[in-house]
This record gives structure tokens, C-alpha cells and sequence, in this order.
């Protein structure tokens, strides 16, 4: 099978939407597929390459709004493309709704992945959301033959999936990478020692992802060191609030970091934090890749993000709660063997659930019944 994925960014453009693009294709490749990318063209990225067997077709930008790439070829590119089924990734929006058409002027069997709903802060921002989803955002949801959602608790929430037949296919990880075994013993030295307690945060340094909150809960906890990796327009901020609650000798600004060194990272800690407050948050990659590392999770009691784990991985805590955040830490730190407990468990899950061939696989299935049609 032709399979064609469109996605508004793509590797080496970091983000959740890509990296799950990135498994998928890797993985529909293994099982004897074709499988091309079209995404949008940045900087002085080539037109055409070749990644890990993929290839890439980027394609220019009429304009970025809001980080929002409006890719108006993609409509053409997709309505002359040979594939069997067009798989689109969204958001950012416009690029959705350019492929929607292009696959249903081309009668292709069109299958859309929500990753997550449109959120922009201030009423500029709500307004100009409410006006996509109204005038705009419909038709390629209810043009396609089939819409994924990564959970049953989003999809329920979702204003924009409401009336929506939705197939639920959770996100992925690679458990031979991120596993167990890994050695991070030299980032343990590098940044605690005497057996320090260690807490990791992974992710873009984005108000919705909940950093301050942290960062605030770890005021409440006597000892430990909380490593932070990732860089984003926070970073100052971030910084500004360690220093005023006297935490900089508790808190590493480790900054970005090689994607070869992060199964280390998580190796070297002893628990995964994701304390996200925003339903642009709707999964948690970094869930899953702390689980397959052997690793407890404290996450938020928010949708999407609560369905990663049940109560024997970790700990569901109420979001913009740093008090909260920090009994359920204290927990992990002051009883090591259960939290050595929770972390066998979660390997287990991740096993179970979150394999990329378990995954690759159920949407797989989704392709075969929608190219039978």
C-alpha cells in the first residue's frame, strides 16, 4: 500500500505531531509499505530527501501565523499524488483542510489523526479559533472517512469530535530504545550525587506545559534535584521564578539536548513528570518513553493525558497544583521500592499497549478498511 502522510511540520522539527509521524512511518515501512511525507518547506531545508526510507516532499509556505504554516500546494500535491490513502496530522490547522480537498477531489481515501484541539490564548486568539472551527475546521473532519483521536477520555471532550464517529489509536513509543536497561549512571553524577533523589521534565518550555507549576511544587519538598530538558520562549521566565524561589541550586536548566542522549536522561532519573494544564496537551509522548524506561510518572488529571496510566503506573495528580504535585513526588522519592514497583509495571503496560508494531498495526487495519470502501 501507497500511503501518504501529511503533517504541517516534520523532522527535524521537534514536536509530539512529528515525532509520531516519524514511528509511524518508520514502522508502516517494516511491514511493507510506501510511504511518503509532504509537510511544509522552513529555512534552507531541500525540496525532496530522503529520511530513514522516507520520502520528503516539503513544499512553501504562503504564510505562518501563529506558527501555523499555510502550505496552499499541498491541495494540488495530494490530488496528484498515486497513494492508496492519504493520512493527515493535525494540527496546526489549514493544512487539514488542503489535503481533505485534494484527497476527495481525487476520490483517495482519506483518514484524519486530531492529536490535539486548536487553543490560543487571549480573545484574539479564542476568536480567531472559534472562526477557523466554524468556517474552516468542519469540513475536513466530516469529509474523512475515518478520524483517530490518541484517547477515549479527549475524544469525549472534544468539542470538535463530538458528532464525530472517532477510532481511538493511542500514540507510541520505541521500547527497544527506551527501556530499562539504559545506562544514565553519568548524568546522575554529572548533576546529583550522594544518591540525590532526581525528577525529570522533557518537553518544549511552553506556558501550557505547566514548568512553573513545578517548579513551585518542588518548594514544598525538602531534597532532590528536578532536571528540566528542552529550551522554549519560557526559558527566561522559567528562570526568573527559580531564582525567586531560591531554587537554583535544586534545579538544572539542562537546555536541548541530542536526541541520541535522551534514553540516558531518562535512565538516570526516578521519576518522569508531566504537569501540563492545557488540552493542547492531549497524550504525553514523554509518558510513554518515562514507562518504557522503567520509570514512575506523576501526571496531570487532565484529558488524554489521564489515559496514559492507570493508578499502579504512577501518580494522576489535580493540574496547577503544586502542592499536590509535591505529595505525589515526595512519594516516589521517600519510597524507592514502590516506586521500582510502579516502573516494572509501567514497562509492562508500554509492552502491552504502546508498542509502535501494536500500534503501527490498528491503524493499518484503518487503511485496509477504508481503501475497501
Amino acid at each position: 500500500m501507497h500511503i501518504l502522510q501529511v503533517t504541517p511540520y516534520f523532522y527535524p522539527h521537534f514536536g509530539g505531531v512529528e515525532s509520531h509521524v516519524m514511528g509511524l512511518s518508520e514502522t508502516l515501512i517494516k511491514l511493507g509499505h510506501e510511504v511518503e511525507v509532504v509537510t511544509s518547506r522552513y529555512s534552507r531545508m531541500p525540496e525532496i530527501e530522503k529520511i530513514k526510507g522516507i520520502k520528503v516532499t516539503r513544499l512553501p509556505q504562503w504564510a505562518n501565523m501563529y506558527n501555523t504554516p499555510v502550505v496552499m500546494g499541498i491541495q494540488s500535491f495530494v490530488r496528484k499524488s498515486h497513494a492508496d490513502v492519504v493520512h493527515v496530522h493535525s494540527p496546526p490547522p489549514f493544512t487539514e483542510r488542503f489535503a481533505a480537498k485534494g484527497a476527495k477531489e481525487s476520490l483517495k481515501p482519506l483518514v484524519i489523526t486530531q492529536h490535539c484541539d486548536l487553543e490560543l490564548k487571549g480573545l484574539f486568539g479564542r476568536v480567531a479559533v472559534s472562526l477557523y472551527q466554524n468556517a474552516l475546521g468542519k469540513y475536513p473532519l466530516e469529509a474523512a472517512d475515518r478520524v483517530i483521536s490518541t484517547t477515549e477520555s479527549y475524544a469525549t471532550t472534544s468539542r470538535s469530535l463530538w458528532d464525530i464517529d472517532v477510532s481511538v489509536v493511542p500514540n507510541a513509543v520505541d521500547i527497544d530504545r527506551f527501556r530499562p536497561e539504559n545506562q544514565g549512571d553519568f548524568i546522575r553524577d554529572k548533576f546529583a550525587g550522594n544518591d540525590e533523589p532526581l525528577a525529570l521534565f522533557v518537553g518544549r518550555l511552553v506556558p501550557h506545559k505547566g514548568i512553573g507549576i513545578l517548579i513551585r511544587a518542588l518548594n514544598y519538598t525538602e531534597n532532590g534535584k528536578l532536571l528540566i530538558v528542552g529550551d522554549g520562549p519560557y526559558l527566561n521566565w522559567l528562570k526568573r521564578l527559580t531564582r525567586k524561589m531560591k531554587l537554583e541550586n535544586r534545579i538544572v536548566f539542562v537546555g536541548p539536548i541530542s536526541d541520541y542522549w535522551l534514553p540516558a536522561y531518562y535512565a538516570a532519573t526516578d521519576v518522569v513528570i508531566l504537569p501540563s494544564t492545557s488540552r493542547l496537551e492531549a497524550f504525553g509522548i514523554v509518558g510513554l518513553e518515562g514507562m518504557a524506561s522503567g520509570k514512575p510518572l506523576i501526571l496531570s488529571d487532565i484529558p488524554g493525558v489521564r489515559d496514559v496510566i492507570s493508578s499502579e503506573e504512577g501518580f494522576i495528580v489535580e493540574p496547577l497544583d503544586p502542592e499536590a504535585l509535591a505529595k505525589a513526588l515526595k512519594k516516589v522519592w521517600n519510597y524507592p521500592e514502590m516506586a521500582k514497583q510502579m516502573g516494572k509495571r509501567g514497562r509492562e503496560r508500554v509492552e502491552k499497549l504502546f508498542s509502535w508494531e501494536k500500534v503501527a498495526r490498528d491503524i493499518e487495519k484503518i487503511f485496509i478498511e477504508v481503501t475497501a470502501k
